[in-house]
Parts: C-alpha cells; sequence; structure tokens
C-alpha cells in the first residue's frame, strides 16, 4: 500500500494550485513597423470583417461574420495587441450564445508591404488555447464605427468603451 505524507500531499496541491493560472503567450512586443497601426478595416478568414479603432494606445473594436458579432478592447505594446473580447452569436432567434475572453495580436509588415495580425484567442482569462485569428489589412477601407458611440444623437459625451467599464484602464500592463 502506497502511504503518501502530509507534507508531500499539502506540497503537491500547492503545486496544482500554482500552475492554474491563466494561459498566456510568452510573445513579447517589438517595434512597431514604420507607419503600422492597428486602426483600420481588417479582413479575417475566422471572424470576419473588423474594424478597429486605436487611440493613445488602447483599441476597441468589433466584428462581425455570419451570426456571430463580437467586441474587442485592448492595450497596444509597440507592436502587440493584447485584448479582451466579447462575442454574440446567435444559435437560436432571440437568445444569443455570449462568450468572452482574451487575446492577443501581432503585426507584420510582410515583404511585399502589407499589414497582418497574428495572433490566437483564448477563453475566460486564458489568452490562448482557444485557436488561431489571423487578419490582413484592406488598406482601402476606415472604419465606420469608430466614433459612433463617442457621441450621443443630441450631441453629449457618451461612452467610447464597448464593454461599459471604462474605469478598467490598468488591465493590460506592458
Amino acid at each position: 500500500m502506497l502511504r503518501i505524507s502530509t507534507r508531500a500531499m499539502i506540497a503537491l496541491g500547492v503545486f496544482l494550485f500554482i500552475g492554474c493560472g491563466p494561459a498566456t503567450t510568452s510573445i513579447k512586443p517589438g517595434p512597431m513597423p514604420e507607419g503600422a497601426t492597428f486602426h483600420g478595416v481588417w479582413h479575417s478568414t475566422q471572424y470576419g470583417r473588423m474594424e478597429l479603432c486605436e487611440s493613445s494606445g488602447t483599441v476597441i473594436g468589433e466584428y462581425t461574420k455570419d451570426a456571430r458579432h463580437g467586441r474587442i478592447r485592448g492595450r497596444v505594446g509597440g507592436d502587440l495587441l493584447r485584448f479582451q473580447w466579447e462575442e454574440e452569436k446567435m444559435v437560436v432567434r432571440g437568445r444569443p450564445n455570449v462568450s468572452s475572453g482574451r487575446g492577443f495580436f501581432k503585426l507584420i509588415r510582410t515583404d511585399e508591404g502589407s499589414d497582418r495580425l497574428d495572433g490566437e484567442w483564448g477563453y475566460g482569462d486564458d489568452e490562448v488555447g482557444g485557436g488561431p485569428w489571423t487578419a490582413v489589412l484592406l488598406r482601402s477601407a476606415r472604419p465606420d464605427n469608430c466614433y459612433a458611440s463617442v457621441r450621443r444623437a443630441d450631441g453629449t459625451k457618451a461612452s467610447s468603451d464597448p464593454f461599459g467599464d471604462e474605469d478598467d484602464d490598468d488591465e493590460y500592463d506592458f
């Protein structure tokens, strides 16, 4: 019969508890390619049209493909955008499935001079593990919704935060 001491059980429990934190990427920010920005309209084969709006190191945006509609909010550090996402997918009419998580995009300038995003997403507090998320910049398109949520129709200031919690600025530290 195998006997395990109480100390060994406690040590194993602590080890397992510490090892169960959020899954994040080890990718570090590098320099942003000259003239590049996350601001723009991007096409993702996985998630459709993405409109990203960047201002003062913060990016907010939306994406739409088929029955899914999502929002992104994150912070830029060099060529790396770390973000939170929230998505509604209309599976049954009037009863959307809502999911959320985190992710990252690395902005890459190709040898041909085009810009692309290479990244990944995860559920909950995980930044990875859900799958790849890639996109290419549509240079001739401009985001439609960058400033629509900043002012109401009557001209008064409205929230520009698609998640409704503007005081959450310290979510990502670089």
